[in-house]
């Protein structure tokens, strides 16, 4: 059954920000809950940004409360997991932080994930401006303050920043360099959603790649998304014949090579920021699969 209580008092909070200070919860945790329809708002699904009003009636279909107060205990300031997500920092400043994410740790809590980095960062009131899925390593950059948010969101929408990944990929690109532009779209097949070519209704998508080490049935690549759709690079490489080692979701059962790396082998090697604040922010952390 799900929880629900009545607004009692005039507002015109946004949805997402009035859970933010009820449950004590992060800003993209909140977002991320209405859009899985979560939450709900007079029996209806709404928007994030939909503005709440006195005699509302909100719906929560997930225990805010006493997960919060669960996760919160297990991951304080004091507390060894804490500290052990901390000592994957490799940037700070008094705006951000990036870390250098492991691979298989969640970015935002789901079906089965018990800590993500969200969980962590709540701990800190940071946010999330970007994502990597739970299985690619690398770097990602989290918002110490509101203004840093909104402006790290516009820097990633409005393509302003450089993004370098390194994966490994099964086969031998016949070209050193190329450019993958194949249209993207999200569907569900029985209940899982995946990533699809679509040339009609699908959004633009561009990579660029580049070929770094060339060995018996595999390579290691540079890749350069233009765009940040989900799944993107795993898809594009797929989709050219090159499969990424350990991308069972895309590549099927073949692509699975315990003997290169147990993993997937997907890192986000580089961020750059041409203008972070008058100057050029770049930050960089390697990888061997």
């Amino acid at each position: 059954m799900p929880q629900s209580y009545q607004i009692n008092e005039d507002t015109d909070l946004r949805i997402d920000k009035h859970l933010c200070q009820k449950f004590d919860i992060s800003f993209a945790l909140a977002q991320k809950l209405i859009r899985q329809k979560k939450v709900k708002l007079n029996g209806a699904k709404v928007d994030p940004s939909h503005k709440i009003a006195k005699n509302d009636k909100i719906e929560l279909f997930v225990d805010l409360k006493n997960r919060n107060i669960a996760v919160k205990t297990q991951i304080g300031e004091n507390s060894e997991r804490f500290k052990n997500f901390m000592s994957y920092v490799i940037y700070e400043d008094d705006n951000l932080v990036a870390i250098n994410k492991p691979s298989g740790l969640a970015v935002q809590g789901g079906s089965g994930i018990k800590i993500s980095v969200d969980d962590y960062i709540s701990v800190k009131n940071w946010q999330l401006v970007h994502r990597l899925d739970k299985d690619t390593s690398g770097i990602l950059l989290i918002a110490k303050n509101n203004e840093i948010a909104e402006f790290l969101t516009n820097v990633f929408k409005n393509k302003q920043i450089q993004k370098t990944y390194i994966a490994c990929v099964v086969g031998l690109p016949k070209k050193k360099t190329g450019t993958v532009n194949i249209p993207l779209k999200k569907k569900f097949v029985k209940k899982n959603e995946k990533v699809y070519p679509d040339l009609v209704d699908g959004k633009e998508a561009v990579t660029h790649y580049k070929v770094l080490q060339s060995f018996e049935d595999h390579a290691i690549v540079e890749l350069n998304p233009i765009t940040g759709r989900t799944h993107q690079l795993r898809v594009h490489m797929k989709e050219i014949g090159h499969a990424i080692v350990g991308d069972a979701k895309y590549g099927g059962k073949g692509v699975l090579r315990p003997k290169i790396a147990k993993r997937l082998c997907l890192h986000a090697q580089k961020i750059v920021i041409e203008d972070y604040f008058g100057k050029k922010l770049k930050i960089e952390c390697d990888v061997e699969f």
